[in-house]
């Protein structure tokens, strides 16, 4: 058995002609203990692919006769289909089920930042900067729209001016039936009017403050030009209607005339004596209207009546039933008359000066252009 050739040489040392070279066991390689040995992967660590035993082995290939063999060399690690310790595709966890269609996030670990490659931000004054220039561009939004007047606006302005000119024109009628009422001479006649200009003022202030005034210069323009004539209108309006009382009370007293006794003369003068003492202290009343014009009239008046009271009192004293023809009393009576009729013209009213004061407190014209400033801007 000693002299047994190896295994694939011919014996007795003699090569065999024309034989086919015999085919090479192959080697199976062990690994020594110095090296490390696969271990079984810990629960949830990818399992090493094990081979598959259903796919058929291929074998080795023969060797040529004459050349050596292809041998891993001992300590050498033999080279299979996965090495131990390479990444092996990741396999499913137990217990975890996969969604149908919906992509798998990817496994392995989280790529992390690289040093010294921090995110850079943005300077603070870039930061200011913008926000500031976004509020500026809001603040400009909110002026444009705080100082639009929009159409409606006019059309609200409009509105309102109508009704200041139906309320001007309600207070003007109440007045002239006032003046034609039975106590036309007492305040309550005249007490609507009055609050009824009240409520003029009231609705001039809210026209001040609707944003076609408001914002609309020609407007505001013309809504200021109105306004001073309300003003004026307003005044004039409350004298008028405190001066007319006074005014009504004199007229009612300066043109009474008492009766004639046929058997008393002198007492018509003495009567006539009362009914001017009253009419002077209307007169004198009147006299301190705030309307100059009222104011004057009654000065004129009382001025006037004064005077004719005293002639009328002169002739209280005559005793005209027995006065004799030619004597004393006779021409002093003569006397007294011819001064009492010199005296008897009423004053009147200065007209110019009447109409001049209620022209400047007319309110016609000012809320005429303030309609029109209006209406120009809806159409």
């Amino acid at each position: 058995m000693a002299n047994t050739p190896a295994y694939g040489q011919p014996p007795y040392g003699q090569p065999h002609y024309n034989q086919p070279p015999q085919p090479q066991a192959p080697q199976t390689q062990i690994p020594p203990h110095d090296q490390p040995q696969q271990t079984v992967p810990q629960v949830g660590q990818p399992m090493p692919q094990s081979p598959n035993y259903n796919q058929s082995r291929i074998a080795p290939q023969p060797t040529p006769y004459g050349q050596p063999q292809q041998v891993s060399q001992y300590g050498q690690p033999q080279q299979t289909a996965s090495q131990f310790g390479q990444p092996q595709p990741p396999m499913q966890h137990y217990g975890q089920t996969q969604q149908y269609g919906m992509p798998q996030a990817p496994r392995g670990p989280v790529p992390q930042q690289r040093a010294g490659a921090a995110a850079k931000q943005p300077p603070i004054a870039i930061i200011i900067a913008a926000v500031a220039a976004v509020a500026a561009i809001a603040l400009v939004a909110v002026f444009f729209l705080m100082n639009h007047v929009s159409r409606s606006d006019y059309v609200k302005a409009e509105e309102q001016v109508q009704a200041l000119m139906d309320s001007y024109e309600t207070i003007n009628n109440d007045f002239s039936s006032a003046l034609q009422s039975s106590d036309n001479d007492s305040d309550s006649a005249y007490s609507e009017v009055t609050a009824k200009l009240k409520t003029l003022k009231q609705d001039s202030d809210e026209l001040a403050g609707l944003k076609a005034v408001k914002k609309d210069k020609n407007v505001k323009a013309k809504y200021d030009a109105y306004e001073q004539h309300r003003v004026k209108y307003d005044a004039y309006m409350n004298n008028l209607a405190d001066t007319m009382p006074a005014f009504l009370s004199m007229s009612h007293a300066c043109t009474k005339v008492p009766r004639i006794n046929a058997s008393d003369l002198s007492s018509f003068y003495r009567d006539y004596s009362s009914t001017l003492s009253d009419c002077v202290a209307a007169a004198d009343d009147l006299a301190k209207s705030p309307i100059h014009s009222y104011a004057e009239y009654g000065k004129s008046m009382k001025e006037r009546m004064n005077k004719q009271k005293d002639i009328v009192d002169q002739l209280a004293d005559i005793d005209i039933n027995h006065l004799e023809y030619g004597s004393s009393e006779y021409q002093k009576f003569k006397e007294l008359r011819n001064e009492m009729t010199d005296t008897s013209s009423l004053s009147t009213l200065d007209q110019d000066e009447l109409t001049k004061e209620a022209s400047e407190a007319d309110l016609t014209g000012s809320l005429n252009d303030l309609k029109a400033a209006i209406t120009a801007k809806i159409r």
